[in-house]
């Protein structure tokens, strides 16, 4: 179906993969249980593979690939900047999670619900709710990355992306646009926006970065 994300991406002249991997539909419902208590594993490997797959390709420059990503995307680019580093050469994280067990604390009863039903027990569970979130794994990234994320996000509080940045500075990396990191919070957005000014900023913001570190 159409995708304005991804059209505004082509109309920019950027070659666009968007995979199907384990857990969306279309493929039986064995294809979409698989990712169910084991997210940032099985997924995040179909979209690495996509992104070695880009890379191999004559059309494309296998040092100019970006991973791209909103809500749920948010945390598979968190996942493969931090998982999977050695693929790509900048990142945009769009309201996305990084750190599963702060998420849960934070999350209203119905959304603690479906943590529970994706990934399990927090308690019994710890282990694997550190080991799948992106935060874990910080120290591991090395491209450049977009941090965007709305401030009366009641989904996937803001607190995710701050947590985030707060580590990439102990790191030591340093924020804006010469830096090796951006950061925007959008003041006015919750989890995405319909608005259509909102809608113009937004990629305002995906293109510019992208021109920058691409």
């Amino acid at each position: 179906s159409f995708d304005l994300d991804a059209q505004f991406l082509v109309s920019q002249g950027y070659s666009v993969l968007q995979p199907n991997y384990r857990g969306s539909v279309g493929r039986g419902r064995e294809f979409q249980h698989a990712i169910l208590e084991d997210w940032g594993g099985g997924e995040q490997e179909d979209i690495a593979a996509g992104g070695r797959w880009l890379g191999a390709r004559n059309s494309v420059d296998e040092d100019r690939l970006a991973v791209f990503g909103i809500s749920y995307g948010g945390y598979s680019a968190y996942c493969q900047l931090t998982m999977h580093p050695e693929i790509w050469a900048a990142g945009v994280a769009w309201v996305g999670m990084t750190d599963l067990e702060l998420l849960y604390e934070e999350s209203m009863p119905h959304f603690q619900a479906v943590l529970e039903q994706q990934l399990g027990d927090p308690e019994e569970n710890a282990e694997f709710y550190r080991e799948r979130s992106p935060i874990t794994h910080v120290e591991e990234i090395r491209a450049p990355i977009f941090i965007v994320h709305g401030v009366n996000d009641p989904r996937c509080p803001i607190s995710q992306a701050r947590t985030f940045r707060d580590e990439l500075l102990d790191l030591g990396w340093e924020a804006g646009e010469h830096g090796e990191f951006e950061y925007e919070e959008l003041t006015e957005e919750g989890h995405g926006s319909s608005d259509m000014d909102q809608k113009v900023r937004s990629f305002d913001l995906v293109s510019g970065f992208l021109e920058r570190r691409l």
